[in-house]
């Protein structure tokens, strides 16, 4: 009875090198190898001409839309009309109109594939307006807190280059008060330095409409207000000053004008109103 420790050591059978050169030699054997092949190629090739492209749309393309400044649903309508996809972002500029697009990617003219997704960003600032409060004669630092409690911006505070009798109050503004601007506007404040040194003589202009009469004064670089109602149309030239003309006042010193109902006008003599 043979050993089960002498099957263990019996040698793995061995295709003979005669075998294997009757395979390579067989018409039959080689044909099918041949035919393998072939059908592998066939189909490589269908596969990369006919369904590759089918799937990846290789050289297709279609130019992206130009909706910068668009509505977010004008802008996504005109990039689905171009078989595109649009995906939004946000981003909060106040300063520009709400809901429209500030940016788009990719840029208006690229060529991409139908299906893309083409981001954009939609600004979502607030855009409301407010109106400029008038701080003339305010200190800088009431004029600056009214601003900002409008939500206002005030970068920059200048001296006036006319003097004024009230130092560290607001001599301008611009935007001038009453203008309806963005929230966040940036506005710009002058002040007053105070009195000037020099002495200037105080000119006549009563019977002269008030703009003309502050326009005199500001060129003696002399302040003035306006006493009365000024909007009154049978009522537009000054009618009073103070000082009166002649008097020496330093530059910058105000000088209040009073405008008023105007005596109406008397008929010639002899003659009597109807």
């Amino acid at each position: 009875m043979d050993s089960p420790h002498l099957v263990s050591h019996l040698p793995y059978p061995r295709v003979k090198p005669s075998r294997l050169l009757q395979y390579l030699r067989n018409r039959v054997f080689l044909a099918g190898l041949a035919g393998l092949a072939a059908v592998g190629l066939v189909a490589y090739f269908v596969f990369d001409s006919l369904v590759m492209p089918v799937v990846t749309r290789h050289g297709d393309a279609v130019p992206v839309p130009d909706v910068m400044s668009l509505q977010s649903e004008e802008a996504a309508r005109a990039l689905d009309e171009a078989g595109l996809v649009a995906q939004f972002q946000t981003l909060r500029r106040p300063n520009l109109p709400r809901d429209i697009v500030i940016d788009q990617r990719p840029a208006a003219g690229s060529a991409v594939k139908p299906g893309r997704h083409v981001f954009l960003t939609v600004n979502t600032g607030d855009t409301t307006t407010v109106t400029v409060p008038r701080v003339l004669g305010l200190s800088l630092r009431e004029a600056q807190s009214r601003m900002v409690l409008l939500g206002l911006v005030v970068p920059t505070v200048l001296p006036d280059s006319i003097p004024s009798s009230h130092a560290n109050t607001v001599t301008r503004q611009e935007p001038e008060a009453g203008t309806r601007v963005p929230a966040g506007m940036e506005v710009t404040l002058w002040f007053s330095t105070g009195l000037g040194e020099r002495y200037v003589t105080v000119p006549d202009v009563t019977g002269i409409p008030p703009d003309e009469a502050r326009a005199r004064l500001l060129e003696l670089r002399l302040r003035s207000v306006v006493l009365g109602e000024t909007e009154n149309p049978d009522a537009p030239l000054i009618l009073d000053q103070s000082p009166q003309a002649g008097a020496q006042v330093r530059e910058g010193f105000e000088i209040r004008l009073r405008v008023g109902p105007t005596a109406p006008e008397q008929p010639p003599s002899g003659e009597q109103e109807p």
